[in-house]
C-alpha cells in the first residue's frame, strides 16, 4: 500500500505477518473511546432517571401534605397581608407621633417610614404574585 503507513505483526510460530495501517488503529481507538463514552452515558442518565423516580416516589406519598400546604398557604397570604396593612398604619401613626420630635432623630424617622412603607409595597406586590400564581395551580 503505497502512501500508508504500516505496523508490522508477525506472529512466531507460523511465520504470518498481519499489517495494520495508523488510520485502522486511530479508527480503531477513535471507537473504543466513542464506545466508552456512551457507556458512561448511559449509565449516568439511568442515574438520573432513578433519582427523579425517587423524587416521583416522595412527592406522591406526600401528596396529602402538599395539598394541605397549599390550601394553607392562601390563608397564611392573607394574614402577611393583613399583617402588612397593619404595620403600614402602625408606621403612619408612629411617624405622626414622634414629628413633634425637633432635629435629625425625626429626619431618621421619616426615612425610616419610608422603607417600611417600601417593604410594605414589595410585600404586597409578593403576596398579590403568590396568590396569582398559586390561584392558577389549582
Amino acid at each position: 500500500m503505497p502512501g500508508c503507513l504500516l505496523i508490522g505483526l508477525t506472529a512466531l510460530k507460523e511465520g504470518i505477518t498481519v499489517y495494520i495501517s495508523l488510520y485502522d488503529l486511530a479508527l480503531f481507538i477513535l471507537f473504543v473511546l466513542l464506545s466508552i463514552v456512551c457507556i458512561y452515558l448511559i449509565a449516568v442518565l439511568r442515574r438520573g432517571l432513578c433519582v427523579l423516580g425517587m423524587v416521583r416516589s416522595v412527592l406522591e406519598s406526600h401528596q396529602g401534605d402538599v395539598t394541605e400546604t397549599l390550601t394553607l398557604l392562601k390563608d397564611t397570604l392573607a394574614n402577611v397581608n393583613a399583617l402588612t396593612a397593619s404595620l403600614k398604619e402602625t408606621t403612619e401613626h408612629t411617624s405622626k407621633a414622634v414629628m413633634a420630635i425637633p432635629g435629625e432623630f425625626a429626619d431618621s424617622l421619616e426615612e425610616l417610614q419610608e422603607s417600611f412603607e417600601t417593604f410594605a409595597f414589595y410585600a404586597k406586590i409578593a403576596i398579590d404574585v403568590f396568590k396569582a400564581v398559586f390561584a392558577k395551580s389549582r
